[in-house]
């Protein structure tokens, strides 16, 4: 498992800000203010408490100490978020939605395709050097 504190984070994300919306979907906060974790980790604030609890048991989380994460478990993460993405888009409210306490229209966003911009960052980052 990595964790990088929000410093560390803010710092690599500035380093690399002219690639990294590219193929991500990462887009900051803001445009006028330069990049910080804070425009990433806030992709990962939208998600139900099951999904938080889901993430945290794959090694993907925020603490005191920064953010964690474990480019090993990705495939599990991303492979959820994307059940989720596809149940929305066929009606099916079953599954992952239960599973995952998902109700509403904006559940799709921060349980689904927030959480493969999230993923998508960090292996642009960090893929290579973990």
């Amino acid at each position: 498992m990595t964790v990088v504190t929000t410093e560390k984070l803010s710092s690599d994300m500035r380093a690399s800000a002219g690639t990294l919306g590219e193929g991500t979907g990462f887009v900051p906060q803001s445009r006028d203010q330069p990049l910080s974790a804070t425009d990433l980790l806030f992709y990962l604030d939208d998600t139900t408490m099951p999904m938080a609890d889901f993430l945290k048991e794959n090694g993907l989380f925020v603490d005191g100490e920064g953010l964690h994460f474990d480019l090993a478990r990705f495939a599990a993460i991303r492979t959820v978020a994307e059940t989720v993405i596809r149940d929305y888009q066929a009606g099916d409210r079953a599954g992952a939605w239960k599973r995952f306490d998902l109700s509403e229209d904006e559940d799709i966003e921060g349980n689904g395709t927030y959480l493969l911009v999230v993923l998508a960052v960090l292996d642009r980052l960090y893929g290579s050097a973990a």
